[in-house]
Order: structure tokens, then C-alpha cells, then sequence
């Protein structure tokens, strides 16, 4: 990952953090003064956005350290899995409580009161997460536009689930505090605290869907998730066009890092070429590849005399590295 993009990252998680202890503690005091079930559900979600957040800060202090001789090819999927556990947290401390909330709230209702005081906090924690998930959003945007797709497009693939946590846990707040204003209204309007119930539970809900992705994500992540068919193509044709060289018989990409890949493939040349030709060829397309997809960090092209099977030993070679061309 670059400085400039790991410093974009490093910003979204540390506001993110801010804004989320600022919140609990906002929200917190008006859900206690008000009475209000679906503001305690948004207390809860804020409260296990602190708790992701710091996970994503971890996550993303220790993925930054170089290779060494029991890391070669670095830290990188130490950012997978700190926000692996970020999601576990908006699955059990932000979903999971909202809906406890809820269940205690429908069998003990309260009545709700102070909406005026209730109506301002939402307003305002809703500009604060708006203005983390913009702050979130600006290295996906940088990278979508590198690759000329749009930003929810790359939000789909990227391969920096912090900064995609970060996004989809202050979009899920925005909307929160948006559903329990609703809920608020229409209880302030019926006198009934039910509305009010069924917004937190709908809280609840929204955070368990967006768990349920974040882990589905990092899941892969962990698992080392490739490249899609589209970007492999453009990577086979930059390689088969290089001098001397015939078919590129197998090519395939590794995701081993934020922003980071590691590419492995066989090529055939043609018959009677030199070693040096050969070593230029490879070169060659090294060089292109790494200049026009920088988050390849490795690459490994090796000649054979025809194709051959995808065994445990390259996939080794591939995740755990050897020497790079």
C-alpha cells in the first residue's frame, strides 16, 4: 500500500474513533434523559463502533511494518485480520444489542419524551458520521478512479477493509440515526412507544446485514482472494506481448496486503531463444506490470516447455514468497 494511501486509511479510522466516543457519550445521556429505545440501540451501535474502530487501528498500525525473514512479503493481511474482529464487534456489539434493546423494550415498554432534545442529538450525530464516512470514502475514491470505476463499484472489491469498514459502519450510523428520528416521530405522533421499539429493532437489523458482508469480505481476504477475470486478462495480454515469448500458459494474482498483490505465471518462448532474451522478456513485462498496477508488489514469471498443473507448491510460493523477479 502507498504512504499516501496507508496515511488516507490511518485518517478515516482515527476520525472515525473520534466522532464514535464523542457519540457514545452524546447519545448516551439523551437516550437516559429521553427514554428513547431506538436512541439506546444507536448508543449501542456507536458503542461497538469503538470498539471496531480500535480493532481497525491496530489492524492498521501493525499491517504497515516491512518484510523480514519470517514475513517476506510483509504485514499486509494483519489489516484482514484485526478487521475480521472489527466485524465480529459491529455483529455482536452494535447488531446484537440494538436488538436486545428492542426484545427488552417490547416487553417492558416505556413511554419516550423530550423528542425536541431527541431530535437535535440524531441531527447532530448524523452530520459527525456523514462527515467520517466522507473522510472514509477519499483513498476508495483515489483507487476507483485510478481504475476508472466508480466508487461503489471498488467499494465491492477493494482489498482495505478498514477503510471500507469504516464507510459502511458511518453509512449504517447515518441511516440509523435517520430510522430512529422516523420512529420517534411517529411515536411522538401516536403516543405510542411501539414505533419507537421497532426502530431499534430495524437498527439492530441493518448492523447484522452489514456485519454479515464485512465478514464475508474478510473471509475472503484471509483465505488469499485473487483477482477478478477482468484485471487478469489485461495482466495476461501486457505479458504475451512481450518479444520472445508465445503463450503465457497460466497467470494468476494473490491478494496478500492492502493495496497489494503478488503475481504468479508460466510462459512459453520460442525455440532456440537465449537465456539472456529470456531474461529480458521477463523483465520487461515485469517492469510494465508494476508501472501500470503499482499495488503489484511481486511478481514471478517462470519459462517452461508447456503448461503444467496448479499445485500446492506454487500457491506456497505465491503467499509465503521466494525470490521475486
Amino acid at each position: 500500500m502507498t504512504t499516501k494511501g496507508a496515511k488516507s486509511s490511518n485518517a478515516g479510522v482515527v476520525v472515525s474513533l473520534a466522532v464514535n466516543c464523542l457519540e457514545v457519550l452524546g447519545l448516551g445521556l439523551t437516550a437516559w434523559f429521553t427514554g428513547s429505545t431506538a436512541i439506546k440501540a444507536q448508543t449501542a451501535a456507536n458503542a461497538g463502533e469503538v470498539a471496531v474502530t480500535v480493532f481497525l487501528l491496530i489492524g492498521v498500525l501493525s499491517s504497515v511494518r516491512g518484510p523480514d525473514d519470517t514475513h517476506p512479503l510483509g504485514y499486509g493481511r494483519d489489516r484482514f485480520f484485526w478487521s475480521l474482529f472489527a466485524a465480529l464487534g459491529l455483529f455482536v456489539g452494535g447488531g446484537g444489542l440494538a436488538l436486545d434493546q428492542a426484545v427488552q423494550s417490547a416487553l417492558r415498554p416505556s413511554p419516550v419524551h423530550s423528542y425536541l432534545l431527541a431530535y437535535l442529538v440524531l441531527g447532530a450525530t448524523a452530520a459527525l458520521d456523514a462527515s467520517a464516512v466522507l473522510v472514509g470514502l477519499r483513498p476508495l475514491r483515489e483507487q476507483a478512479l485510478r481504475r476508472g470505476i466508480s466508487s461503489r463499484a471498488y467499494l465491492r472489491i477493494s482489498t482495505d477493509p478498514a477503510a471500507v469498514t469504516v464507510v459502511v459502519g458511518g453509512g449504517c450510523a447515518v441511516v440509523g440515526a435517520f430510522v430512529a428520528a422516523i420512529g420517534l416521530g411517529i411515536s411522538e405522533i401516536t403516543t405510542s412507544p411501539l414505533p419507537d421499539t421497532l426502530a431499534s429493532g430495524l437498527i439492530g437489523l441493518l448492523l447484522l446485514v452489514a456485519s454479515v458482508l464485512l465478514l464475508r469480505t474478510n473471509r475472503q481476504l484471509l483465505t488469499g482472494r485473487g483477482v477478478g477475470p477482468v484485471l487478469l486478462s489485461e495482466m495476461r495480454k501486457v505479458v504475451a506481448r512481450q518479444p520472445g515469448i508465445t503463450d503465457v500458459t497460466d497467470l494468476f494474482a494473490v491478494v496478500v496486503g492492502p493495496q497489494s498483490l503478488v503475481v504468479d505465471g508460466d510462459v512459453t518462448f520460442d525455440h532456440g531463444i537465449d537465456v539472456s532474451k529470456v531474461q529480458a522478456s521477463i523483465a520487461s513485462a515485469t517492469s510494465e506490470l508494476k508501472e501500470r498496477w503499482p499495488m503489484i508488489q511481486y511478481i514471478y514469471l517462470t519459462p517452461v516447455a508447456a503448461k503444467r498443473p496448479r499445485g500446492p507448491v506454487r500457491a506456497a510460493k505465491a503467499s509465503a514468497g521466494s525470490v521475486p523477479q
